[in-house]
């Protein structure tokens, strides 16, 4: 875990990141970059360095850069996939908050529009409540059936 100072430069902390991550071997860095508003251009501004100094560093990274929507902005979400994956090159969605009264058909719509694959859902606040994605399951739930 790499944490920077308070208003500190974020695609600095970034290359501290990959820097330590390549010398101890690590497979994976993930970069969390939470509390971003699409409306913010100098937030946008900052993942389009992020991902510039990624590049530079790694031409092939990033890999996979996943946007996690809230399930209760609704079609909000459709703008936010538009600005992120302007800024950021988002590859892949995950949607939150689906265990509340919110059923996340902006999930399908976004994925659709965008040609985006999903990768997970989330049904609550604890680790292990971020699950796959099961579109079956996913569409009943939209659609207000049961689970199987």
């Amino acid at each position: 875990m790499i944490a920077g100072k308070e208003g500190g430069d974020a695609a600095g902390i970034v290359f501290d990141g990959v820097k330590q991550a390549t010398a101890t071997g690590e497979d994976v860095l993930v970069v969390d970059t939470a509390g971003r508003l699409q409306n913010k251009s100098h937030l946008m501004d900052e993942l389009s360095k992020i991902r510039r100094v990624l590049g530079r560093l790694n031409p092939e990274a990033p890999h996979d850069v996943l946007l996690v929507l809230d399930a209760t902005t609704g079609q909000n979400a459709l703008a936010q996939v538009e600005v992120f994956r302007e800024s950021a090159g988002v590859t892949g969605l995950i949607m939150t908050k689906l265990d509340g009264t919110a059923r996340g058909g902006v999930l399908v719509a976004a994925a659709e529009k965008f040609g985006l694959p999903i990768h997970a859902i989330g049904v609550g606040e604890q680790a292990d409540d971020l699950r796959p994605f099961d579109a079956r399951a996913v569409a009943r739930a939209i659609a207000g059936l049961p689970p199987e």
